[in-house]
């Protein structure tokens, strides 16, 4: 194994800041301590209710199970650590007699999302190992997983008989399904067998989609991510993760260089101001150049802002390059710490005008003149009328992702300033590392007029004012048409049920012709 130049903190060993433990008790004590819940996820295997719509309702147990297990790492909680051991038995004891833990029952397997959520079962469960203190548990976890995937790698592969692993979804070319790739190289660190290393190296040999060779289009570096035969920005970075822990396994050079070339790519042309990709719903769309348009349609989805995350996090661990501890800040200040649902605001819902209660995120970012609140990103019915989503379910690893990483990098030795940031004709403003906005809940201004700065030579002039309501910044901005309030992009739009008015990061320089 090729060892990290960090490695990521145990539990108790950080000290977090009052910032961060705000966010990580808030998402403690609404979410992650829910017994029912953790039993409502449960049960979808136990019924396996996602063959009826080949839905998605298995990765939530394992989405939210990665995250609960990283707030562990920040925070300790006794508490926390006893409601995961239940549900981690709890699950273990839906495997049926093969060792198979699916939604999908046996006869309906192998399509839609199952493979994708097996990935999830794989994935939590070897997050609790992580943080487990019991010995003969981890064990017996770590037996179930072996079997787990047995079932799949019988089933799944190159040979007659077999199904391709692409084949194994109809949606998004079945990169969601190859995405399996990270817990199998975790399974295969914990387990070194060669079935699992030759399960992989099949992946890997697909190239991670049925419609062309994603390893080799980011080796080659002359195709954007737009431009890729499938645009899923979730899937396709969670694919990369897994391509990085096979390079984690085996050293292969090629497989990082191809990591890192595909980073650079997502970053420079689909990452945003506020850290996330994705102006059309979820998918790479050059949304580094397009995130000044005006859309009424929903963007930057929390499932990507964590998943961009948590692949520059493990870069960060695997090669100490500091770019990219900033890139997980910069997507953890704004557009992360903007979807968490402080207030508990209920969600409308885009083509019924339902009213949807509360969940603890936001699923879209809007960056020009848009509302928060606007739809549930991955929503799923349970067989008790309740409901989840997939944005909810991630959100607890992206709010511990931070904090964990923090510790390790350099602290900036400068004081922050209020920069310069123009494209397409409009203007957006940062200070040190939070992106700001505007909010029509804060001011009575049109947040549709052109702004144009007063500068004192290269310097712009603004006053910094006391921060209101939970703010990390508050100024008063001077432009040619008068003063502008800015705050940080988190703080803004938060109470989108009782405010409907909009939020916008990026501002017009003039008026259009």
């Amino acid at each position: 194994m090729i060892p990290s130049v960090y490695q990521l903190p145990q539990p108790g060993e950080i000290t977090v800041t009052d910032r961060e433990r705000a966010y990580l008790d808030f998402i403690t004590e609404t979410q992650l301590l829910d017994t029912a819940l953790w039993h409502r996820f449960v049960r979808v295997f136990q019924t396996g209710a996602d063959a009826a719509d080949r839905g998605w309702r298995g990765e939530y147990w394992g989405k939210m199970m990665r995250g609960a297990c990283l707030v562990y790492r920040c925070t300790a909680d006794p508490r926390l650590y006893d409601v995961l051991r239940q549900t981690v038995c709890d699950l273990l004891s839906t495997a049926d007699a093969d060792g198979r833990i699916s939604t999908y029952p046996w006869e309906r397997e192998c399509c839609g999302w199952d493979l994708w959520c097996r990935k999830y079962v794989l994935t939590g469960m070897l997050h609790f190992c992580d943080i487990c203190t019991d010995s003969a548990l981890t064990e017996r976890i770590l037996d179930s997983m072996e079997r787990h995937l047995d079932c799949l790698i019988a089933r799944v592969g190159p040979n007659a008989g077999q199904i391709k692993i692409t084949a194994t979804s109809d949606f998004w070319l079945g990169v969601n399904s190859c995405s399996i790739l990270e817990p199998v190289m975790d399974l295969y660190r914990r387990r070194p067998q060669e079935r699992f290393l030759r399960f992989a190296r099949y992946i890997i040999g697909t190239g991670g989609c049925s419609g062309g060779d994603l390893i080799a289009l980011a080796l080659e570096n002359k195709t954007l991510p737009c431009q890729y035969p499938e645009t899923k920005a979730y899937e396709t970075m969670s694919f990369f993760e897994g391509v990085l822990a096979f390079y984690e396994a085996t050293g292969e050079q090629k497989y990082l260089d191809a990591v890192l070339r595909f980073a650079e790519a997502v970053f420079e042309t689909e990452i945003t101001l506020i850290g996330c990709a994705g102006c059309t719903h979820e998918q790479f769309d050059h949304a580094a150049i397009r995130q000044t348009e005006p859309s009424k349609k929903v963007m930057q989805e929390t499932c990507v802002t964590v998943t961009w995350m948590r692949l520059c996090a493990r870069l960060f661990l695997r090669t100490g390059n500091e770019i990219y501890a900033d890139r997980v800040e910069q997507s953890a200040l704004n557009a992360l710490y903007g979807s968490v649902n402080l207030f508990a605001q209920p969600f409308t819902m885009p083509k019924s005008g339902e009213t949807v209660p509360a969940l603890p995120f936001d699923s879209y970012s809007p960056l020009v003149l848009n509302r928060r609140g606007r739809d549930v990103g991955g929503l799923k019915a349970f067989d008790d009328g309740s409901f989840y989503g997939c944005c909810a379910a991630i959100g607890a690893a992206g709010l511990a992702v931070y904090p964990l990483i923090r510790p390790l990098r350099k602290e900036p030795a400068t004081a922050p300033t209020l920069c310069e940031h123009r494209l397409n004709g409009c203007v957006a403003f940062t200070f040190g590392p939070f992106v700001l906005a505007r909010d029509a809940a804060k001011e009575s201004g049109d947040l549709a007029a052109p702004v144009c700065p007063l500068r004192q030579g290269e310097t712009l002039c603004y006053t910094l004012l006391p921060c209101e309501n939970g703010e990390s910044v508050r100024l008063r901005l001077k432009t040619e048409r008068g003063p502008v309030l800015l705050t940080d992009y988190a703080s803004c739009g938060k109470r989108w049920a009782e405010n409907d008015g909009p939020i916008t990061v990026w501002m017009p320089t003039q008026r259009p012709l």
